[in-house]
């Protein structure tokens, strides 16, 4: 099938992120498989980590599209200069927040694992993974940074390669430190930590030398100096898009908790439906990274008919593949779901809530692809309110009332999640055909 170019151009940089965005998934997977042979007790230091791990990237996140947006335009403007700016005023942000939340981490360890809910034992166990791995959280900081300055121009295809060397080198590190070789006993889960922030700061090496052969983004010296307007635009859209990720964060932990009162079956069905499904959210995923990266540049070079065609051809190329991906996953649930257990129940439920899932596969895409158009579009309080509305009001609100108050379980849940994201595309449309979706931004 011949797509036009613009679904060609789409396509072109949705699909290495996609592929990074798996082997990120796989760096934890690594990692939970020799974590797994230390027992139950570093299993649960490692998620108790994660818990504060997964928040503070989600913050990064946001500020990396903070980045992407702003230097997407100046590079489709041609504005090698403003480029520069913009990169280096992202990892300064980067930096500073991650610095913050290390100070943090490392200071107040105890007392945030206690809020977790961690016994005393469980506590002193991962006491040190979490000081090494949150303690060096900017360099966890940094390696999301530049790799949004990588994606901004279009470039996917160097992060994802990067991603596959730092897989490499997570897994030979971790096998080796957490085990042992010879005469070296190995450090068992403060070996896994160590692994952990060596792959990463081996991918911030990597992408910072990487970069250096691109004229566009590659620091000098003279770029390191701070321009305020430019500083206060880039945070004050910063905000509302750490906002939006953090309410989506919080969100979630409140709804989980009262799935977690339903019952371990139903717990577990919802553990393992969520795994399946990132299959096709991290789809979703690409094409957002492809619609924001082509849309800022469109912007930037102010060609308005490119934002409809981007903006289109991500969305229908996401919507039908995330919407096939889940129709095979429901389909063949009875059996995929027997790797993950062989309780009938839990892999019946399975079944019912993928179905569910596939019918909400075309809204989770417009949500996922027009937060970004959004943002690109020099608006990052829209979505925040979207998501506030979207997962307070009606997915937290939802699960509350019909799957605890009136009993009707896990399917409840995911039928709440439907309508949520059912409700958020409708909102997008809304604001898509009745405001300027094109905001400056400095």
């Amino acid at each position: 099938m011949n797509l036009p170019v613009k679904a060609k151009e789409v396509l072109g940089v949705a699909l290495p992120a996609i592929g990074e965005s798996y082997l990120q998934s796989l760096l934890g997977v690594a990692d939970s498989f020799f974590i797994a042979r230390l027992g139950l007790l570093a299993i649960n230091a490692v998620g108790v980590t994660n818990i504060y791990s997964l928040t503070y990237i989600g913050v990064f996140t946001a500020i990396s599209a903070t980045l992407s947006v702003f230097l997407s335009r100046a590079f489709g403007a041609k504005d090698t200069e403003q480029s520069k700016s913009v990169i280096f005023h992202g990892l300064l942000i980067s930096f500073l927040i991650g610095l913050l939340f290390s100070v943090i981490s490392v200071l107040f360890a105890k007392p945030l694992l206690v809020f977790t809910g961690a016994s005393e034992q469980l506590t002193e166990a991962a006491l040190t993974y979490f000081k090494i791995v949150l303690g060096l959280t900017p360099f966890m900081a940094l390696f999301t940074a530049q790799s949004a300055s990588f994606r901004a121009i279009g470039d996917t295809k160097t992060p994802l390669r990067i991603g596959f060397e730092m897989n490499v080198v997570h897994v030979i590190l971790d096998y080796l430190l957490i085990f042992g070789i010879g005469s070296f006993a190995g450090l068992g889960l403060t070996g896994a930590a160590i692994a952990m922030i060596f792959a990463r700061i081996y991918g911030f090496i990597r992408l910072v030398i990487k970069s250096q052969s691109i004229s566009n983004i590659a620091l000098k010296r003279s770029d390191f100096k701070i321009i305020g307007k430019l500083a206060r635009s880039m945070i004050r859209f910063a905000v509302p898009a750490t906002v939006e990720r953090l309410s989506m964060r919080l969100g979630q932990v409140l709804y989980f908790g009262f799935i977690v009162r339903m019952g371990t079956e139903v717990y577990a069905a919802h553990n393992i439906a969520g795994t399946i499904t990132t299959f096709s959210s991290t789809i979703g995923g690409g094409f957002a990274v492809a619609a924001s990266t082509l849309i800022g540049q469109a912007i930037g070079r102010n060609n308005w008919s490119d934002v409809q065609e981007y903006r289109k051809w991500s969305y229908l190329q996401s919507a039908v593949s995330m919407t096939v991906i889940t129709v095979i996953l429901a389909s063949t649930s009875p059996w995929v779901g027997r790797l993950f257990t062989t309780n009938e129940q839990v892999i019946h439920l399975l079944m019912v809530v993928l179905f569910i899932d596939t019918l909400s596969q075309p809204f989770l895409a417009s949500v996922t692809v027009d937060t970004s158009v959004v943002q690109a579009g020099g608006n990052s309080k829209y979505p925040m309110l979207v998501t506030i509305i979207g997962i307070w009001l009606i997915r937290a609100l939802g699960v509350y009332i019909f799957a605890w108050k009136l009993g009707l379980g896990l399917p409840a849940v995911w039928g709440s999640i439907a309508v949520d994201n059912a409700l958020r595309a409708g909102l997008f449309m809304w604001y898509r055909r009745n405001r300027n979706v094109i905001k400056q931004l400095v």
